[in-house]
């Protein structure tokens, strides 16, 4: 499954790309996820509530401010681009995550469009419901430099 993005927020691009640098903040953002865990090597488990398999992911490119860029391995596999562009106003965020459950093999397809989807969908919304609002408060709404 594929998730599609280009948004625009009114907030620093140093505090958007804050969220996505390390897998150790994006929890900050999106709340279906939990603490993260290093894995040595670059490689982080992040706990994705409600499944028994963590998205197990490595940072494979990190232009500070421009791009991020990572990979999933284990039961998740796939890969994900955000770019960061500075508009007069804050930043525009676009890019995409591909995700599969690897080991369901044939009939990961079918539990994509069943089960999937719509809820990695929910995921990326409740991060952009985050900067939203930071963006009309003209706060730090989660904190990722902390």
């Amino acid at each position: 499954m594929r998730v599609e993005f280009d948004e625009e927020f009114g907030v620093p691009v140093e505090e958007a790309y804050e969220y996505f640098r390390t897998p150790l903040h994006w929890p900050r953002l999106f709340r279906a996820f939990g603490p993260a865990e290093d894995r040595g090597d670059g490689w982080y488990a992040v706990p994705f509530r409600g499944f028994p398999f963590p998205l197990v992911t490595r940072i494979t490119r990190d232009d500070p401010g421009r791009c991020v860029e990572w990979v999933f391995d284990g039961f998740w596999r796939g890969d994900a681009r955000v770019e960061f562009e500075r508009t007069t106003d804050g930043v525009v965020i676009r890019g995409y995550e591909q995700v599969s459950p690897h080991s369901l093999s044939w009939l990961a397809p079918l539990a994509e469009r069943l089960f999937l989807d719509a809820r990695f969908q929910r995921v990326w919304e409740s991060g952009w419901r985050r900067l939203r609002r930071a963006s009309i408060d003209g706060e730090n709404a989660a904190t990722p430099g902390e």
